[in-house]
This record gives C-alpha cells, structure tokens and sequence, in this order.
C-alpha cells in the first residue's frame, strides 16, 4: 500500500511540474475499478503526442477469457476510433503505457481489452476512458 503512495506522489508531482498542454488523471471504469493512471498531451504536427500511463491493471486474462491485450484508442468529435496501438503491460507492476500520436487535439482516449494487439474496430470492454483538449 505505501509503495502505491509513493508511487501516485510522484506520479503527481511529474504531472504538475512537467510542461504538458494538457493533463489529466484517468480512473478505471466499471470493468477495472481499481485501474487509475494519467493522460499527458501536447501539441505536435497538427495533432498531439500523447503518453499514457496506467497502473492497478490486472492480467489482461482475467478480465474475460481469450483477452490478450489492453488497447488504446482515438476518438475525435464526430469520428471514428483510430487505434493508437496496444499498451506495453507490466505484469510485476500491474502497469500499462503507451506514448503515441492522435491525430486530433480535442478527442477521447479509450482503453479497451482485446484479444489481440491490433483490432480493426474497439470491443465493448472499456477499461478507462478520458476527454483531452489542447487549448491554444
């Protein structure tokens, strides 16, 4: 318990001293309560560079049979998800993370479990979810 503590301290202490455009604290959803993490974006090449960092995920296994992987997605106003790529897990440390580019600067990060690393289209399984805008 101290160890996640410690760990959320700092976590929270890199968020505030870092120079991100946008931050934001993600919380699990229904389906990973105990799942919690940040989402850090910044504006670049007319979209954003987006690193995403989630802690307390159980094995991907044991959120339903045959899930292999957490993903990441997109999800501009209006559009179409677009995978932003699985999220590398730790299973020592329960961590999920993920930095990659959204072609967008005002959408949604969702975080699914899929069976595989490269889906067409995201399951219904949403472990957390998170609104981001880039302001000027």
């Amino acid at each position: 318990m101290t160890s996640s503590v410690v760990r959320w301290s700092i976590a929270a202490l890199c968020l505030s001293a870092c120079g991100a455009d946008a931050r934001y604290i993600v919380i699990g959803s229904a389906r990973a309560p105990s799942s919690s993490g940040f989402v850090e974006a910044d504006e670049a090449d007319g979209g954003a560079a987006v690193t995403l960092h989630m802690q307390h995920l159980h094995p991907p296994a044991s959120v339903e049979e045959g899930i292999t992987q957490y993903v990441a997605w997109f999800q501009g106003p209006g559009g179409q998800p677009v995978r932003a790529g699985a999220l590398k897990y730790n299973p020592e440390e329960r961590t999920g993370d993920l930095v990659a580019h959204a072609p967008f600067l005002e959408f949604t990060v969702k975080v699914t479990a899929e069976r595989d690393a490269t889906p067409l289209t995201p399951s219904a399984t949403v472990i957390a979810s998170q609104s981001v805008r880039i302001e000027d």
